[in-house]
């Protein structure tokens, strides 16, 4: 059975405003928690940090300087005893023109996740909106739809599932009841 991905309130502001931040072209940021154990089955998605310093930011992809790539890996060579743990990547995918942002895995991030090695990845399509507020709410599939101000947003987490460097992308389930209800609070939803 795949895991569950549960992501606290201020973790789940973190990439909606990073995507917000960088809107018509993508943002790119660390996940941060704890990942699946023999007992419990999740993801648990602490804390989520924005990149700064990227080489390349684009509306189709990001970019990490290498310096960047090189700080943040002795960085996290130095907090190894610390029970919170790099997790995956979350990054947005942003609406283009009138093209709607596109919410699975690209070709480019399969052979970024497999090549890195990490087991979560979050997408995030964000869009404008033009009037009223969606609810947000937990879809069907296990992505996570709703807005904020002039913004649309969908999260979907994957990982890969097969053998290693081949394997193909599964959907997850979001699990962010406190975010959710903090943002159906504010709209009045609740």
């Amino acid at each position: 059975m795949l895991p569950k991905v549960h992501v606290n309130k201020e973790a789940f502001f973190v990439m909606a405003w990073a995507a917000v931040e960088t809107f018509k072209k993508e943002c790119l940021g660390l996940l941060l928690g704890y990942g699946p154990t023999e007992l419990y089955n999740y993801y648990l998605i602490t804390g989520a940090t924005p990149f700064q310093s990227v080489r390349r930011r684009s509306n189709t992809e990001v970019i990490q300087s290498e310096r960047g790539f090189d700080r943040l890996n002795r960085f996290f060579s130095k907090l190894k005893s610390m029970k919170t743990q790099y997790l995956g990547d979350f990054h947005s995918h942003p609406e283009w023109g009138e093209r709607k942002p596109f919410v699975d895995m690209s070709d480019i991030d399969i052979k970024s996740m497999s090549d890195e090695g990490h087991n979560l990845e979050i997408i995030i399509g964000i869009s404008s909106r033009r009037k009223g507020q969606i609810v947000w709410e937990v879809l069907p599939d296990g992505s996570v739809k709703g807005s904020i101000d002039r913004y649309n947003f969908h999260f979907n987490a994957y990982t890969l599932v097969g053998p290693k460097k081949k394997g193909a992308p599964q959907r997850l389930q979001i699990v962010a009841p406190s975010a959710l209800e903090a943002l159906n609070r504010i709209y009045g939803h609740i």
